[in-house]
């Protein structure tokens, strides 16, 4: 499904060199209000991302809509070059999630790159939560994700991943990256966030994360009066199977959540309470549970 989607003039990652069989796709969607609903406005899907119809999942808030990031191609691939882009309008309010979780494949020292660019207009929600990165022996990924926030606009962040080797031989990953930059209206920068890690800084009796399964990382951004309280924060999970930090963000933009989780479970769960007291605090109704 395609349409014609001018160039943004901002927020363009750096181009980088780009490797014989190297795959690249797009995923971009502009949501726009109309009335008391939020429509699809325009968008442009190319492989591996697939996008089924949005949905409505909410009936208490009308507002909000859903959809689905999917992809076709089994996960992230040796040089991978995937870039998604989402323009939320004023007062329109959306969640994008994904069918499952990713598997980065063995990358042979060339890395997969994500990056994701945000817009949000005066009023503007968007919870973009995709399920974990599963990192196989050898995968290497780098994500860029770059958002801009008009007054009033609420962003819901979330970056999980967790490490598995199919042969059970403990085999580490090669290296991930991220990097988050967070700007108002005015190009202000309000937040930056970055992790830049590798299996062997987690191999062995002495990893960081010890038993752990599942690193998770949200943030929560936007106006003061749409955003949970600390107190609401600190009731997220339960002894045992979790274990979560908060921390005050710098310029009083908002929120980060550190998540150490004992499996994939725990994990949801973590993540579906946040959306959830995410959503309760800027429409004042708890939405619905999403399918997977």
């Amino acid at each position: 499904m395609t349409s014609h989607w001018p160039q943004p003039p901002v927020f363009r990652a750096p181009v980088q060199t780009r490797q014989t069989g190297a795959r690249s796709g797009r995923f971009e969607l502009a949501l726009s209000r109309h009335g008391a609903r939020t429509h699809i406005g325009r968008q442009y899907v190319s492989y591996p991302f697939h996008m089924t119809r949005p949905f409505a999942l909410d009936a208490a808030i009308s507002s909000l809509l859903t959809v689905y990031q999917q992809s076709s191609s089994g996960g992230l691939y040796r040089d991978d070059r995937l870039s998604s882009r989402f323009d939320v309008g004023e007062g329109a309010a959306g969640h994008v999630t994904t069918q499952a979780a990713t598997v980065v494949h063995d990358c042979h020292g060339q890395p997969a790159h994500q990056t994701t660019e945000i817009v949000l207009q005066e009023g503007a929600f968007l919870a973009l939560t995709p399920d974990p990165l599963v990192l196989f022996p050898g995968a290497a990924c780098s994500n860029i994700t770059q958002a801009r926030l008009a007054p009033g606009a609420v962003l819901l962040l979330s970056d999980a991943f967790a490490l598995h080797d199919p042969e059970g031989r403990g085999r580490p990953f090669e290296c991930l990256k991220a990097k988050v930059d967070i700007r108002d209206a005015n190009e202000r920068l309000l937040v930056r966030d970055n992790l830049d890690i590798t299996g062997a800084d987690l191999a062995g009796p002495a990893s960081p994360i010890g038993i752990w399964k599942v690193v998770s990382s949200y943030l929560l951004v936007g106006a003061p009066n749409r955003l949970p309280t600390i107190d609401e924060l600190a009731s997220l999970g339960g002894p045992g199977r979790q274990v979560t930090g908060i921390t005050a963000l710098p310029n009083g933009a908002g929120w980060g959540v550190r998540c150490l989780a004992a499996d994939a479970i725990a994990a949801r769960g973590i993540a579906e309470s946040l959306f959830i007291l995410a959503v309760a605090a800027a429409f004042g109704q708890q939405p619905a549970l999403r399918r997977k």
